[in-house]
């Protein structure tokens, strides 16, 4: 994926990406994934892969924050390109997978909105 463009869909979708960051709980979080549009969903999904694939980094400590299966989730859901299509696909199923994640938006987004 082109920086330039990524950069301008975190720019559009900052203050979304900003309150998932800074939820104080999971069903909040849940909350503001179910209430979000699909494009909101398409840029952190968009994000996460790049993070999975190591294009942004994530600290080690936020890393080490997630448990094995989550690790493995996360690998499984955002790693591979054919992953990202079915996710970028259905809006169920995004959302399904996202929530899964919601109570470490704080770690995976935090290279986001922190310079290292």
């Amino acid at each position: 994926m082109n920086q330039e463009h990524m950069k301008a869909l975190l720019l559009r979708d900052k203050e979304f990406l900003r309150t998932l960051y800074s939820s104080e709980s999971a069903p909040a979080s849940k909350k503001l994934l179910n209430n979000a549009s699909d494009s909101k969903l398409n840029t952190l999904v968009k994000f996460l892969h790049m993070e999975a694939n190591g294009h942004i980094k994530i600290r080690k400590e936020d890393f080490e924050a997630l448990s094995n299966g989550h690790v493995k989730f996360f690998r499984k859901h955002f790693e591979s390109k054919a992953a990202l299509k079915r996710l970028l696909g259905e809006r169920q199923e995004k959302v399904k997978v996202l929530s899964k994640l919601s109570p470490f938006f704080p770690q995976l987004l935090f290279t986001l909105f922190n310079q290292i």
